[in-house]
């Protein structure tokens, strides 16, 4: 099986059609750790004018679940299926892009865990993810 190199991971995330909706952006790759951003898009917006109005919790969990995938692309050297995914949800994130900081924590021959941490532009953390990726 030939693993992929690290420098072809940004391209690998460009050639999800999802990931081109969401606007990810593999901003640094490292054999275990992977920053990807998620600018911000109106289109994205929960909550409404009076409550206030923050980014939507299944565009953040998308945002980990992908970081967390390449960040285990990035140790094994292949596509992996995520299997488990645990986001909590720690502030609201303001509107504006988001940083996730995957790094994996154990790559197996059957299972990788990777931990992930989005922040928002302000450098505050507003949601945390593990998630589970059969290798």
């Amino acid at each position: 099986m030939s693993t992929l190199p690290l420098d072809h991971l940004p391209e690998l995330l460009r050639q999800s059609p999802y990931h081109r909706l969401l606007g990810l952006e593999m901003i640094t790759v490292a054999p275990d750790e992977v920053v990807v951003r998620m600018p911000f898009r109106a289109d994205l917006v929960a909550g409404d004018d009076e409550a206030g109005q923050y980014i939507h919790g299944g565009a953040i969990a998308s945002l980990i679940d992908t970081a967390g995938d390449f960040a285990v692309i990035a140790a094994v050297g292949r596509d992996v299926p995520t299997i488990d995914l645990r986001v909590d949800y720690l502030r609201a994130a303001p509107k504006g892009d988001l940083l996730a900081t995957a790094r994996t924590r154990k790559a197996g021959r059957s299972l990788a865990v990777a931990d992930v941490e989005v922040t928002d532009e302000a450098g505050r953390l507003v949601a945390i993810g593990r998630g589970v990726f059969k290798t």
